[in-house]
C-alpha cells in the first residue's frame, strides 16, 4: 500500500521537473531571467501567485451561482452558462502549476540558490508545456465569451448570469492590466537604455576546449559546487567537469552545450573569454 503513494509522488515530481535539454530548446522566459534574475523572479512570483489565487477565487462564486440557477440560465439567448463553467475550469487547471512555480521560486530564493536553473527546469517540464497549451485555449475561449456577451440580451429569467459573465470578463482584464503594471514596476527604466545591447553570443568549440577539465572528487572539486547548475544534478565520483575562468564547475557535456549558445557562466554571467578580474569589473 505504501508503494502507490510513492509512485504517484515520483510521477508528479517528474511532471513538474524538466530534463536537461532545456539548453537546446530554451523558453523565452529564460532570456529575461538570465539578464535580470532578481527582477524576473519577483515578477514571476507575483504573477503566478495572483494568477493561481484569482482563478480559485473567481471559480468558487461562479460554481455556487451556476449550481443554484443552472436551469434558469439555460433560457438566455447565448450559452453563457457553459462559457462561465469552462472558463473557470481552465483557470483551475492552471492554478496548480502557477502555485508550484511560485513555491519553488520562494524556496530557491530562501536558499540563495540558482534562480536560472530553477526556472529552466520548470519551464522545460511537461506541466509548463501543458499550462501553455491551456493558456492559449483560455485566451481563445475568453474572446469567444466577449463576443457572446456583446451579442446577448439581458436575460429576465436569470438576470444574474449576464452580470456574472461581465464580472468574470472584467476580472480577467483586470488581471491582465495588473500583470502589465507589475512588469513595468519590476523592470524600471533598464529596458530603454539596453535596447541596443547585443544578445549574448556563443563560444566556438576551440575556445571551449581550452577550458580545463577537472575530475570530481568530494574532497577536491576545484570549487565549492557539489552540483551542476545547468542540469541541477549532484556531481558523482569520477564525473568529468569543466572549470570556467571564474572557478565555477559544471558537467562537461552540460556546460559545453550552454557555452555554444551563450559564452557566459550560468552562475555569475562572466564572459569566459575575459580574464577573471576584468570579468568581475565589468559585471560590477
Amino acid at each position: 500500500m505504501l508503494f502507490v503513494p510513492g509512485a504517484l509522488l515520483t510521477h508528479l515530481q517528474a511532471f513538474f521537473d524538466g530534463a536537461d535539454d532545456a539548453v537546446e530548446n530554451p523558453d523565452p522566459l529564460l532570456d529575461v531571467v538570465q539578464q535580470y534574475p532578481q527582477e524576473a523572479a519577483w515578477f514571476i512570483k507575483v504573477v503566478m501567485f495572483f494568477g493561481s489565487i484569482s482563478g480559485v477565487v473567481v471559480s468558487i462564486p461562479c460554481g455556487i451561482f451556476l449550481s443554484m440557477y443552472w436551469a434558469q440560465c439555460g433560457l438566455c439567448n447565448r450559452p453563457l452558462r457553459y462559457w462561465v463553467i469552462v472558463h473557470c475550469a481552465l483557470q483551475l487547471l492552471q492554478a496548480p502549476v502557477r502555485l508550484i512555480f511560485f513555491l519553488r521560486l520562494c524556496q530557491i530564493q530562501q536558499r540563495n540558490g540558482n534562480i536560472q536553473g530553477c526556472v529552466r527546469r520548470l519551464t522545460h517540464s511537461a506541466a509548463w508545456r501543458a499550462s501553455k497549451v491551456v493558456s492559449i485555449v483560455t485566451y481563445g475561449w475568453f474572446i469567444l465569451g466577449v463576443v457572446w456577451l456583446l451579442n446577448s440580451t439581458y436575460c429576465n429569467p436569470c438576470p444574474g448570469l449576464y452580470r456574472l459573465s461581465l464580472a468574470v470578463i472584467f476580472t480577467a482584464v483586470t488581471r491582465l492590466l495588473m500583470t502589465l503594471i507589475v512588469f513595468y514596476h519590476s523592470f524600471p527604466p533598464r529596458f530603454p537604455g539596453e535596447q541596443n545591447v547585443p544578445k549574448p553570443r556563443g563560444a566556438t568549440q576551440v575556445v571551449i576546449e581550452t577550458l580545463p577539465l577537472v575530475e570530481y572528487t568530494p574532497d577536491r572539486t576545484g570549487g565549492p559546487e557539489t552540483s551542476c547548475a545547468v542540469c541541477i544534478s549532484e556531481f558523482e565520483w569520477g564525473d568529468m567537469m569543466r572549470q570556467l575562468p571564474c572557478a565555477h564547475n559544471f558537467h562537461r557535456a552540460c556546460i559545453d552545450k550552454w557555452l555554444k549558445r551563450n559564452k557566459v557562466c550560468p552562475l555569475c554571467l562572466q564572459d569566459i573569454e575575459l580574464p577573471p578580474a576584468q570579468g568581475k569589473d565589468k559585471s560590477a
